[in-house]
């Protein structure tokens, strides 16, 4: 016997598309909130530490306070 297609199924069909269109949009909005809330930069990597963004030392100069300790 063959599968039938109903009209509750092709509704939801038809209805997830719209949907599917809105939650793009809003992910993309979040998206874009999320880079304007972000704080700019500052320094670069041979001013600044990798681990912690200290600028009192860098990553190769000296050990990191708040690197963790290797055992």
């Amino acid at each position: 016997m063959a599968d039938k297609a109903s009209r509750r199924g092709f509704l939801a069909g038809l209805l997830a598309v719209p949907a599917a269109f809105v939650g793009a949009r809003v992910l993309a909005a979040a998206a874009r909130a999320t880079r304007i809330s972000r704080p700019a930069a500052e320094g670069r990597s041979t001013t600044r530490c990798a681990v912690c963004g200290g600028s009192d030392h860098r990553m190769l100069d000296r050990r990191c306070p708040g690197a963790p300790e290797v055992i």
